[in-house]
């Protein structure tokens, strides 16, 4: 289950013109990324609940014939326990819930997955937590390895770490969701919080591998030289220079349907999609992400940056650290 609902007003003005499920990083939507990574890990039924201009997402799902159910929230406003609530009439017994901004390891998803058969008869609810994460809502977790309280106090005996944004729990977590709601409560975290306080054990699960929460300009660039400087590309209708590799360009170069112009510097890590040119004296890199039918024009400089949308960027750009979309430029925080 993947909640794709909100505005992401923390990463407007650019989530005023797009879903944040279709935000680029690393050549594919954070939509993409998690359908992949739950598909990676063995989970063939995939449920998105949308809101905020949900017919870009539908749109966009049906144009790539991406294999998920989507469920509309009309008053997804209301909060993400609402979004939630409304995704869960369409599960019946245990569910995988994140949302789609969470950029999640298929590691992950598997040894969470591993870690409930071996306490399955023991534990209701499990939450993903990372011991050594500077995001996500702070917890905290007892020697036995439960969830104790979300915040941190002054207690003693206990270990503090931070959510991790992935829960595995049953759709019998559906009554306490409704009266939560109820009361008030928006969030999916309230209803954490009063399975707590009613002695329901919450089974923390320890994260090892690296997660990124996609809740900033900032984030969307740390996530994509992460996913650069990994590697591994293998499409077929881009070109990737990865970390450490420079490619200088003397004639006009075609690679696919790439054209790059003559004195161009490709520094990795550099990902180019298809139908994209580049202009002649560019200097391009390191960790930036153009996706396909974008156009850099001469004599740019472009490094630590995501270009998609159709974007063009005119002669003698300068661009550090911003996130592109249709030609319009979001300066992330440095």
């Amino acid at each position: 289950m993947l909640l794709a609902a909100g505005k992401g007003e923390r990463i407007g003005p650019l989530t005023k013109e797009i879903p944040k499920a279709l935000v680029n990083i690393a050549g594919k939507t954070l939509l993409e990324w998690a359908v992949e990574r739950y598909k990676q890990s063995g989970i063939k039924d995939i449920v998105v609940a949308v809101g905020w201009k949900g017919s870009l997402i539908e749109e966009f799902v049906s144009q790539r014939d991406i294999d998920v159910k989507l469920v509309h929230v009309p008053d997804y406003e209301i909060g993400p326990l609402k979004t939630f609530l409304t995704a869960l009439e369409s599960f019946d017994g245990d569910f995988l819930l994140s949302p789609v901004d969470a950029l999640l390891e298929p590691a992950t998803l598997v040894g969470l997955l591993s870690h409930n058969k071996d306490i399955a008869t023991q534990e209701g609810v499990i939450l993903g937590v990372g011991l050594n994460s500077e995001t996500g809502t702070p917890v905290e977790i007892d020697d036995m390895g439960h969830v104790t309280a979300f915040g941190f106090t002054e207690s003693n005996g206990v270990k503090t770490a931070r959510s991790a944004m992935l829960l595995l729990a049953n759709t019998s977590i559906r009554e306490v969701c409704e009266s939560s709601l109820n009361e008030g409560k928006n969030r999916v975290v309230h209803v954490l919080e009063r399975i707590i306080a009613d002695n329901g054990p919450i089974q923390g699960y320890q994260v090892m591998q690296p997660w990124f929460d996609i809740d900033s300009l900032s984030d969307i660039l740390v996530a994509n030289q992460y996913l650069l400087q990994r590697g591994g590309f293998q499409e077929t209708d881009a070109v990737f220079v990865p970390e450490g590799d420079t490619i200088e360009v003397g004639d006009t170069l075609s690679l696919k349907s790439i054209t790059i112009e003559k004195g161009t510097l490709l520094q990795g890590p550099v990902l180019i999609g298809s139908n994209c040119n580049i202009g002649t004296h560019c200097r391009i890199g390191p960790n930036v992400t153009i996706t396909s039918s974008c156009t850099i024009s001469d004599y740019s400089d472009v490094s630590d940056t995501v270009i998609f949308g159709e974007s063009d960027l005119p002669v003698r750009s300068r661009v550090y650290k911003r996130v592109i979309y249709k030609s319009n430029q979001f300066v992330a925080e440095i």
